[in-house]
């Protein structure tokens, strides 16, 4: 984004230690960055503890651009600008709600994107829980409001994640990293204006290592309850337990060799092939 609205794109970007850091653009004709103070608050440097993760947005259209800023300790912290364009200056925050209650997400990573299309801005959550969490806009968007969220993705912990048209095909998609160093493409299969509908990801099924040798956490996205079956080649079931998003299964006993994960609830199956060494 502009940071300093000179026409030159800077880098705002969060770190390990809890601060904001700032990158100034100085160069049209080569990218050329310079390091500068990090971002205050009331003139004192922003300091959230561990991990922040800010993102810029005009939050309450006014022009400027203002700074939501997730933390470790799970909250998003809501910056708006008192300066202006040039020369933004935030002098307090207040903690994002959604249902009267401060929005909590440990390690919390938000971006503002208007998911579902319906011309209001929207709230996304990645969080160490392994999920990312889709806050609907039900105010205005000069004025967002939440009542509550919706899991739209999961993997593993540690999830962040940008939003962007990857595909261009006019639908919002989402890429997500995680502690394990992977990136996920999710791309979107429909969209409903207005509250009808929540945002729709494809499902998915992940192992938290593969090939594995004593355990293995399988998760998944985008099933409800319902049933998790791992087979042997001789088409022997192994494991047929209940599933609701995430199982693992120790199979230390288990026989070296290729094993079939089937995972099923009321709209489908969906299967993974796993390796035991």
């Amino acid at each position: 984004m502009d940071w300093n609205d000179d026409g030159l794109l800077d880098i705002i970007v969060g770190d390990r230690n809890g601060y904001v850091n700032y990158f100034r653009r100085t160069s049209n004709d080569a990218i050329t960055l310079t390091t500068m103070p990090d971002i205050t608050c009331g003139g004192v440097t922003i300091d959230c503890g561990y991990n922040s993760s800010p993102a810029i947005t005009d939050w309450d259209e006014d022009g400027d651009l203002d700074m939501l800023l997730g933390t470790q300790d799970g909250y998003v912290r809501l910056y708006l600008n008192d300066g202006g364009d040039s020369q933004p200056v935030f002098n307090s925050y207040t903690n994002i709600m959604s249902g009267g209650s401060n929005i909590y997400h440990y390690r919390n990573c938000p971006r503002v994107y208007d998911l579902d299309q319906d011309g209001r801005k929207d709230l996304i959550c990645g969080a160490n829980d392994y999920y990312v969490y889709y806050y609907q806009n039900t105010g205005t968007n000069s004025s967002p409001s939440f009542s509550g969220w919706e899991r739209i993705a999961y993997k593993y912990s540690g999830m962040r994640l940008w939003i962007d048209d990857w595909n261009e095909d006019g639908l919002p998609d989402m890429l997500t990293s995680d502690y394990n160093g992977y990136v996920w493409m999710w791309i979107q299969e429909n969209t409903a204006v207005g509250d009808e509908q929540a945002p729709i990801l494809p499902r998915a099924l992940a192992a938290s290592r593969n090939p594995f040798d004593a355990s293995v956490v399988i998760s998944a996205s985008g099933f409800g309850p319902g049933s998790i079956r791992v087979f042997d080649l001789s088409g022997r079931a192994v494991v047929n337990e209940p599933f609701d998003g995430s199982f693992a299964w120790n199979g230390a006993g288990a026989a070296n060799g290729t094993y079939l994960v089937r995972v099923e609830d009321a709209d489908g199956a969906s299967t993974l092939r796993l390796v035991k060494l």
